[in-house]
């Protein structure tokens, strides 16, 4: 058995080494530096975890003085792998109600062609790319200077012959070397011949969530 220790940089995980063993089937676990985010102090606003350092996946209320908001008008904001979900600042709503254009959304866009300003009650739709699935209200709207809430489009799964060969596995009903699947959708594997099950049987039906797949083990 192998076993190794790495080092992460400590901006990026608050553990400095961590180990790893090496198995028939790679590294377990898959070895990751998780992201942490410095929460500033609020402008136009206030929140009790202000000069504090959170984790990835880690939440932080906010509250915005009368007459300001955060953007899309969300109370709390997320830090995620590439820092927090939006910029932790509070900012003035228009005296007017009206909306700047829509705010992006990663492999989607809206259905129609952005405005530089946006009366109040004045609604968009999305839509997502092929293969990704939208999550959420599809539909957002302008209100008091900002818009509602924006939904989110979740990644596909790919699966190739390179990730099937190294498991042993092969698609039951497919024979394509590589295919897309959205969000939601089940997957069926089977043993290549001359190998049998390694992993559990259920393991063999997986659900792709977020661009990821379980791959079960034939030997």
């Amino acid at each position: 058995m192998l076993i190794m220790e790495m080092w992460a940089p400590r901006k990026l995980s608050s553990s400095l080494w961590t180990q790893i063993i090496c198995t028939e089937e790679g590294w377990s676990p898959t070895p990751k530096c998780i992201r942490q985010c410095f929460f500033p102090w609020v402008e136009n606003g206030h929140s009790a975890s202000s000069g504090q350092t959170h984790q990835e996946g880690d939440t932080v209320q906010i509250v915005c003085d009368t007459g300001y908001s955060l953007l899309y008008n969300q109370s709390s904001i997320r830090c995620a792998e590439s820092g927090w979900s939006t910029p932790p600042k509070c900012s003035q709503r228009d005296p007017k109600g009206k909306c700047d254009p829509p705010p992006p959304i990663d492999n989607g866009d809206i259905t129609s062609f952005p405005l530089p300003a946006y009366a109040p009650g004045s609604s968009v739709e999305y839509q997502c790319q092929d293969f990704y699935t939208l999550q959420g209200n599809r539909t957002i709207i302008c209100r008091n200077g900002q818009w509602s809430k924006p939904p989110k489009c979740l990644d596909a799964c790919v699966v190739s012959e390179e990730v099937m060969e190294k498991h042993n596995i092969q698609l039951r009903w497919r024979h394509e070397k590589k295919f897309y699947s959205k969000t939601g959708d089940n997957i069926e594997f089977i043993c290549k011949a001359g190998y049998h099950k390694k992993s559990p049987a259920h393991a063999f039906r997986v659900t792709c969530w977020e661009g990821k797949v379980m791959y079960p083990t034939c030997v």
